[in-house]
Order: C-alpha cells, then structure tokens, then sequence
C-alpha cells in the first residue's frame, strides 16, 4: 500500500489562511506603516442613486478630515478599495410569488478593504493580499438605498480610520 499524497494549497490560499487568525485577533495590526493609499471605488451592478467617483470623494475628504489617516496618493502599493454591490430585487422575487403591490428593495453589501502588497517565501513575485476589511449588508426599500450606502460608506470609513489610528499609535 502507498502512502497518501495530499496536494499543496496554492501558496496565496496558504497565505489567507495563515493570515486570518491574526486579522481576527488584531483588526488594525495590517495597517501599520500605511502612509498612503490610492483609492478606488466599484459600484457593481450601477446604482441611480450613487456614482462610483462621489463615493470616491467621500472616502478622500473622510481621509483628510483631520487627524493621522494615510494621505491618498494615486498609484501606491497600498489600496484602500469600497466595493458597492446593491441590487434591485422585486417582492415576488423574495416571495417567490406576486402580490399585489409590491414594491422593490435594494439588498446587497458594501464593503471597505485595505489591499497591501506583501511577500511570501516561495512565491516568485510580490502578492496582493487584504490586510483589514469590513463589510455591511444593505437591505432597504430600493428608493432609500442609495442614501443607505452613503451612510454605510461614512461609517465604513469612520471604522476604517478608528482602527488606523489605533495601529499607528498616538
């Protein structure tokens, strides 16, 4: 009888797994020497009632509204990346049958992730890899999302900014 062969996780999955008990004990402990970051917003599918470049600038004046933040400089290693994904469901979707007047919600996440290149042994080149996150769900009647992802926007941000200044000490 052989012996069993196990195959080797890919080396980023590896990584991510290693990663993630540290990120769960200490959320701000990846944002340590984060001087600067690019900013870059994805509203997926597109949403009327937000724009990818006014969450952007939210992000931005949230950033230079005072206090230690990373300063947003366009093209740095580390990338501070809102992804809004809110879709227009229809009630009989989530009934799974028709009613009379119903109407339609907006379900959906909006998250906010620091990604920071970094090495792993092995691994040829440098790798991509989300140092802190933080994620809230959206489920409101269609014409009040657009104003629930603004309000969880500056509350991601405000999260985000909490934990930086926590990692960079006084």
């Amino acid at each position: 009888m052989s012996p069993t062969r196990v195959p080797l996780l890919p080396p980023l999955i590896a990584v991510l797994l290693l990663a993630a008990p540290a990120a769960a004990q200490a959320p701000a402990a990846g944002l340590g020497a984060l001087p600067r970051v690019a900013l870059e917003a994805v509203v997926s599918p597109d949403h009327p009632g937000v724009a990818a470049e006014d969450l952007a600038r939210r992000l931005e004046t949230a950033l230079r509204a005072g206090g230690p933040a990373p300063a947003v400089a366009p093209g740095s290693a580390g990338v501070l990346r809102l992804t809004v994904s809110v879709s227009r469901v229809s009630a009989t979707e989530l009934r799974g049958f028709y009613l009379p007047f119903s109407g339609w919600y907006g379900l959906g996440s909006v998250r906010l992730a620091v990604e920071r290149t970094v090495t792993v042994q092995g691994v040829a080149g440098p790798v991509r890899a989300v140092v802190w996150q933080a994620e809230r769900p959206v489920q409101t009647s269609w014409q009040r999302s657009g104003a629930a992802i603004v309000t969880l926007v500056e509350a991601l941000a405000a999260g985000f900014l909490e934990d930086y200044r926590r990692a960079v000490g006084p």
